[in-house]
């Protein structure tokens, strides 16, 4: 009884290589497509780890990275990429607000806790992927997505010590989703 005691405490305050990485549950992907070309919508569900929450109530951002991409499988060659589109959020604590900031692109938005602030990380909405230029219709396709903390963008001390350390391992694939091109057609009416 004791040594669990001691395992779930060891797993809790995050010493290295004792405590598995981190679960992250990859949804279905959501496609839409459009008259533009395709979108696609991806979220994930996970807990931040102890040891990634001490980090950031220190002062050190979070980057998590999106990857998806449009591939076109050929069974004569590598598949063709189509298109592709990744998004980088940047999740941040501010100690003397209060506030959790994250930050995609040029939008920033603060959040009270940090739960809030998670959600808004774990959903990437309506990303324009491929042009319909580049899609042919009625052409099957594939896209291929993917989800990680981005380690590269840590400051340098935190790169080289975090490198394997499991709680710092939060990545997922996404399971791949198949799709036939066929644009709705446009509803603008004529000026």
């Amino acid at each position: 009884m004791i040594a669990l005691g001691l395992a779930l405490g060891a797993g809790l305050y995050g010493r290295p290589g004792q405590a598995g990485a981190a679960a992250v549950d990859a949804q279905p992907l959501g496609i839409e497509q459009e008259p533009d070309g395709l979108y696609v919508s991806a979220t994930v569900v996970f807990a931040l780890p102890r040891a990634l929450e001490d980090a950031l109530h220190r002062g050190i951002p979070l980057y998590f990275l999106t990857r998806v991409a449009v591939v076109h499988g050929r069974w004569w060659w590598f598949d063709e990429k189509i298109g592709a589109a990744q998004v980088l959020s940047r999740l941040a604590y501010q100690p003397l607000l209060e506030k959790y900031r994250v930050s995609t692109g040029a939008l920033q938005k603060n959040y009270s806790s940090l739960d809030e602030a998670l959600n808004q990380v774990q959903h990437v909405l309506h990303l324009k992927v491929a042009d319909a230029r580049e899609l042919v219709i009625g052409r099957n396709y594939t896209v291929q997505a993917s989800f990680e903390l981005d380690l590269s963008q840590l400051p340098r001390p935190f790169q080289i010590n975090v490198g394997s350390q499991s709680e710092w391992q939060l990545e997922a694939d996404f399971p791949s989703a198949s799709f036939i091109w066929k644009p709705p057609q446009s509803t603008a009416s004529p000026g």
